[in-house]
């Protein structure tokens, strides 16, 4: 979804499908015809791959720079693949990796963390022998001033990837090249951004899940014991990831500026322009895929840096100095294109799912709703005057184990992963990013039952019916 050659997004209708997905079902895995480009490869991608990579006991994946490219070399050899091998490609500035076809998974491991993909486009430009360029057009131009419009900052301090994690994992290298040491991630996260923590070359990482008062001081403790766990650097989401909570940023600010550690946030779930996070932030991450973007068909990230942060100078040099221009222009074009839209969309996003959130909280059959107008302070302390609480929200239903496959067969939207788009999309967020980890999801306060929505730009009554009628199978 959408019903597009570069569509991003999975099309999971049932509850089993989500199962079969996970479990790599071949019943599941052959009827796919796309999904999120980090984690399967678009057809066009293993089309690149099977010509210019694939052959006996070898397998490849393509990325978007010969830098990139020596990055999953490195990667992989770190984590015991024995040969990793550089490949170019005629005419162009993208490399392939090829390692033994057993050393595969931990390239494709490195794919989804680092988010330096070879998009759907720049694939379909490879295969008719044309040259995917990164070039200073205007697109790209007026992606930028958008971005810097809605972080209320100058042009020159955004700075484009070809995907969200891509802008993280750049943001990662600047700290470790200037501050190396531990870092933290504070709350519950994204699942590729604590994995780029945990699994990357030389990382060393404090995980306190919960994100609250208790964690807080836990990180103080950190901060004054001097020892190499003190981290350089402070990871965080606002809101978090699926239970859409708010961690004090005013209080990790306070921290960052007694201890020396950069505070890195991830702004994508507030959505565009409802929160004003960059006076508080070091550098804000944005995956520009989900909100801005909006239309489900192309992959990128920005990372703004705050050019009022203490260590702005130094971190804008290192970002500066490893940055390299790998968001193709065709991706460019496109993201320009859905992003025109971007404020009055992110308008009717916040309105519709304020409006579902009461709706659902109001119903006997829902046991929670977690959504940031549930008595979250810290959310309204960072809210812009014209901001809303953007279009995600996550459910846990009464009887959960009995009820939610039930109810989420007979919800009539659309049903898979990623979020932010103009249609409204709904998935069991735990079973399709922690299946092989429940438990340890449930210890940190996330249901496995968990039904995360990302409410679209529909007629809000028309999204009321479609839900009341699926909740009325039980």
């Amino acid at each position: 979804m959408p019903d597009d050659l570069h569509a991003v997004s999975a099309c999971l209708p049932l509850w089993e499908h989500n199962i079969g997905y996970e479990e790599g079902d071949p019943a599941v895995i052959s009827k796919l015809q796309a999904a999120y480009p980090r984690f399967c490869f678009h057809p066009l991608v293993q089309q690149v791959c099977d010509r210019y990579l694939n052959k006996a006991g070898v397998a490849g994946l393509p990325f978007v720079s010969k830098s990139a490219a020596a990055r999953a070399i490195e990667y992989v050899l770190s984590h015991g693949c024995q040969t990793a091998q550089e490949i170019e490609f005629p005419n162009s500035s993208i490399r392939g990796v090829s390692v033994a076809t057993q050393s595969f998974p931990l390239l494709k491991q490195y794919w989804q963390h680092a988010g330096e993909n070879v998009s759907s486009r720049v694939a379909e430009l490879l295969l008719n022998d044309q040259a995917a360029t990164c070039s200073d057009t205007q697109d790209r131009r007026t992606v930028k001033q958008r971005v810097a419009n809605i972080q209320e900052t100058a042009f020159e301090n955004v700075f484009l990837f070809p995907s969200g994690m891509a802008a993280i994992a750049a943001t990662w290298r600047a700290i470790q090249q200037g501050w190396p040491g531990s870092t933290c991630q504070f709350g519950f996260p994204y699942v590729d951004t604590l994995k780029m923590q945990q699994r990357f070359p030389n990382a060393q990482h404090t995980f306190l899940p919960v994100g609250d008062s208790t964690d807080i001081n836990k990180l103080r403790l950190l901060c004054e014991s001097a020892t190499p766990g003190a981290p350089s650097a402070v990871f965080c989401e606002v809101p978090t990831n699926p239970l859409l909570v708010t961690p004090d940023l005013p209080q990790l600010r306070q921290l960052a500026d007694q201890y020396g550690f950069l505070l890195v946030v991830d702004d994508t779930l507030s959505a565009c322009g409802n929160l004003q996070l960059l006076p508080i932030a070091d550098v804000l991450v944005t995956s520009l895929t989900k909100y801005f973007s909006g239309y489900g068909n192309v992959l990128a990230g920005a990372a703004t840096l705050n050019p009022a942060g203490p260590k702005f100078e130094q971190i804008q040099s290192l970002i500066t100095a490893d940055f390299e221009e790998t968001l193709a222009d065709v991706d460019v074009a496109k993201l320009r294109k859905n992003s025109a839209d971007v404020v009055e969309r992110t308008q009717v996003i916040n309105r519709n799912a304020a409006a579902l959130a009461d709706m659902l909280r109001a119903d006997g059959r829902v046991q929670s709703v977690f959504y940031p107008t549930v008595n979250d302070r810290v959310y309204e302390t960072l809210r812009t005057p014209t901001g809303g609480y953007g279009g995600l929200m996550s459910i846990v239903l009464n009887d959960a184990p009995n009820t939610t496959p039930r109810v989420f067969d007979a919800l009539e939207v659309c049903k898979g992963p990623n979020l932010g788009t103009h249609f409204t999309l709904c998935c069991p967020y735990t079973i399709l990013a922690h299946y092989t980890e429940l438990e340890f999801a449930e210890q940190c306060g996330v249901s496995r039952w968990l039904l995360r929505i990302s409410v679209g730009t529909e007629p809000i009554d028309e999204l009321k019916r479609r839900f009341q009628s699926a909740l009325s199978v039980v």
